[in-house]
């Protein structure tokens, strides 16, 4: 961890710029190698890369949209979220440990399910600002699907984000995919309500890409770009969600 905390200036550049030589492509720091690239839906392309010092497990992603790059993140190998950056609010989120009930991709591959209820401590230039608590499941539906040649599990997902500093809560549930292959969850058919409104969004992924092949590490997303004005998703499936009962 104390590695991961060293490069986390430099991955912060990188992410900003998230430029080589030639303006379409985004390169890892020093000493990281990245592995995979991902075209998915709602204008965003993701970039996953580990680290050498790094406890084995532990991938980076970096999300980047049609603004430029969104979202840094470091996840070990249960996926907990152990760092976070949303680049354009400037903050930094850290997982508090011990947790009361981490988040286990273990065992939701060997039963099915997985609960979980954890904080994560929100600061701005090194100054807390607040705990975020997060409640939630994760849940096998039993089916599998392959989409470019990737095979995935599609899971069902909820989780509660409420704070200590007011009583706000953020909710999401939906539909999610998780790889075997690579311990990673990648985003799907999706709902959010915060503050009295709702939006329904889709970032399933379109295209896997590996090193050698045409477009990995590409900045530019390819889909849904420009299509829609705002990110609401007109999915029969995402207007009929609604949350789960025990949410």
């Amino acid at each position: 961890m104390k590695d991961a905390m060293i490069l986390c200036a430099g991955l912060m550049l990188l992410a900003t710029n998230a430029l080589a030589a030639n303006q379409n492509t985004f390169t890892p720091p020093k000493g990281c190698t990245a592995f995979l690239t991902v075209q998915d839906r709602n204008c965003q392309v993701e970039h996953h890369w580990a680290c050498k010092g790094d406890p084995e497990g532990q991938v980076w992603r970096l999300v980047i949209d049609g603004e430029g790059p969104r979202q840094l993140s470091l996840t070990d190998n249960e996926f907990r979220w152990v760092l976070t950056y949303p680049l354009r609010a400037g903050t930094k989120e850290t997982l508090v440990t011990p947790e009361a009930d981490p988040a286990s991709l273990t065992e939701l591959l060997a039963t099915g399910i997985d609960s979980y209820d954890f904080q994560i401590q929100i600061a701005l230039d090194g100054r807390p600002l607040r705990r975020d608590r997060v409640v939630g499941f994760d849940k096998l539906t039993g089916n599998s699907v392959t989409i470019d040649g990737e095979p995935l599990l599609t899971t069902e997902f909820a989780y509660t984000i409420s704070n200590d500093r007011d009583d706000s809560t953020y909710k999401a549930y939906g539909q999610q995919f998780v790889s075997e292959r690579y311990n990673v969850f990648f985003g799907g058919v999706e709902t959010s309500e915060s503050g009295g409104s709702k939006e329904n969004y889709d970032n399933s992924p379109v295209e896997f890409l590996k090193p050698g092949e045409k477009g990995f590490l590409s900045r530019n997303p390819k889909y849904d770009c420009g299509a829609v004005m705002s990110r609401f998703s007109t999915r029969p499936k995402t207007e009929q969600m609604e949350a789960p009962d025990d949410l």
